[in-house]
């Protein structure tokens, strides 16, 4: 990004398509705005959501405002723009260039410059989308205050303000040396890390490298096409070359991340794939002890051994809404020390700052592993062993054009009966029975719902999918190609 063209204004690429301007409502999500780069989200809706956070900031009592963006190949343009926007609101930007969304997060929790940022990106998303994610004040942006903007953006009504002033920072070595000094890597583990070719890679891998591990990196150079898979450790497929990295060269982890850095799926050395409810029980088995009582939440897509478990360390089970800005802000209402949900956001809030972070995670795993009565390291694998296993499905997507879902999702709470099951509608509809559980829920970041499966056995588990099968027929065409 060029630091002449956000300050001067670039106008024939952040203006150009203003008076064909049309706001299109679907990409105000829950918990952020997202959308395909260049139609959906253009650059003069950059420029106007620049106008409207700059607006919020200052109304904030702050004067500066942090932005990153991710290695999409549409986020130089729409950050320019961004760029542009809060620029001539008189608030001021500190650019942290190309950068994951935790190292955002560490910049407002560290640098003391501003309790604010933005952070260009789509997440796990494919390519051709980009979008935006929020924080003011140390607080996600969500709901609500994305419809205030969405509201200031189309009426588009701004003063013209004495413009502020543009700054760049490196803060990526103090990230890596906190990160470091906030956690215990006492041997030199075997990594594979595949970033995805997302922002986040690289990162990592200097991370890893600099607590004396020895890395392999797989896809960790920045490319805006992810040629290789799209950043989403969430979904089996993406897994399969690290898993066979992993056995390949008998390393101890392989650690997978999202677009952004906030996510993260673990492959062990046997070549299992952690999913991070189960992760979160290899956690919350390690804070617990220590902080007997203490709050953990977790998502509706989460395992029901999870909370058994936290029950059985002393601890308090909270179930939150799907979604990082939910979970973040159910910790901070609790004040949990402890938060994750199925998708591999983790939170921790005991030596850390209580925001999500694939890399930190990461860290506080390789720091459980390491035993400190010998110089021999614990075997996730050999961990996981000791847990009670059950039989589950993998997060199963349906896709339902964006304008339909939650509408449907509605008819399905209200007239889908589930017997005598026990019903939380807290997000979706999980339906829970004495050997199983099941969920069906209206994604907030893609065109799809999302159903998951959980059972004792193998034979409850087709009960509980085939009970959800009969009942969602009359309202999902083809429902059996999915279940």
């Amino acid at each position: 990004m060029q630091l002449k063209s956000v300050i001067q204004g670039d106008q024939h690429g952040a203006s150009g398509d203003k008076d064909t301007f049309k706001l299109v409502e679907t990409v105000f999500r829950d918990y952020d705005i997202r959308g395909i780069a260049f139609t959906e989200i253009n650059q003069e809706f950059a420029l106007r959501l620049g106008k409207s956070l700059g607006q919020l900031t200052l109304e904030r009592d702050e004067d500066s405002i942090y932005v990153g963006r991710d290695g999409r190949l549409s986020s130089d343009k729409l950050t320019t723009s961004l760029c542009e926007g809060l620029l001539s609101s008189g608030c001021n930007v500190i650019d942290l260039g190309l950068t994951s969304t935790p190292i955002l997060n560490f910049a407002i929790h560290h640098h003391g410059r501003s309790c604010c940022g933005v952070m260009v990106t789509a997440s796990h998303n494919p390519g051709a989308y980009n979008g935006f994610k929020m924080v003011m004040q140390k607080v996600v942006v969500s709901s609500d205050e994305i419809q205030e903007l969405k509201g200031m953006m189309k009426a588009n009504l701004f003063t013209p303000l004495t413009k502020g002033f543009f700054s760049s920072l490196d803060i990526m070595p103090q990230y890596l040396n906190y990160v470091i000094d906030n956690t215990e890597i006492t041997h030199k583990f075997n990594l594979v890390i595949d970033g995805g070719n997302a922002v986040a890679g690289d990162i990592a891998a200097r991370l890893f490298e600099q607590a004396g591990c020895h890395v392999e990196r797989l896809f960790c150079d920045v490319d805006g096409d992810f040629p290789n898979h799209d950043p989403n450790p969430s979904n089996e497929k993406n897994l399969v070359t690290l898993i066979e990295r992993v056995k390949l060269n008998k390393a101890d982890l392989g650690i997978a991340l999202d677009g952004d850095g906030d996510r993260l799926v673990i492959i062990s050395g046997a070549g299992k794939i952690v999913w991070p409810d189960r992760l979160m029980m290899i956690f919350a088995q390690a804070i617990l002890p220590q902080n007997p009582g203490s709050i953990v939440v977790f998502d509706v897509k989460s395992s029901m051994r999870l909370k058994e478990f936290i029950i059985q360390n002393s601890g308090v089970p909270l179930l939150s809404k799907t979604g990082h800005s939910h979970i973040r802000q159910a910790l901070i209402d609790s004040n949990a020390i402890l938060g994750g949900e199925f998708s591999g956001h983790i939170f921790f809030n005991d030596r850390w700052n209580g925001f999500d972070d694939g890399l930190y995670a990461a860290a506080r795993l390789l720091e459980v592993l390491c035993n400190s009565d010998t110089d021999k390291v614990i075997s996730i694998d050999c961990i996981l062993s000791k847990f009670d296993n059950s039989c589950f499905t993998p997060e199963i997507l349906v896709p339902i054009p964006e304008t339909e879902k939650f509408e449907l999702m509605e008819k399905l709470i209200n007239y889908c009966n589930f017997g005598d099951a026990q019903i939380t509608t807290l997000d979706g509809l999980r339906v829970e029975r004495s050997q199983s559980w099941g969920l069906i829920r209206a994604s907030n970041t893609t065109p799809n719902l999302t159903l998951r499966f959980e059972a004792n056995n193998n034979m409850e588990l087709k009960c509980i999918k085939a009970h959800f099968q009969n009942k969602l027929k009359p309202f999902i065409k083809k429902i059996e190609d999915y279940i």
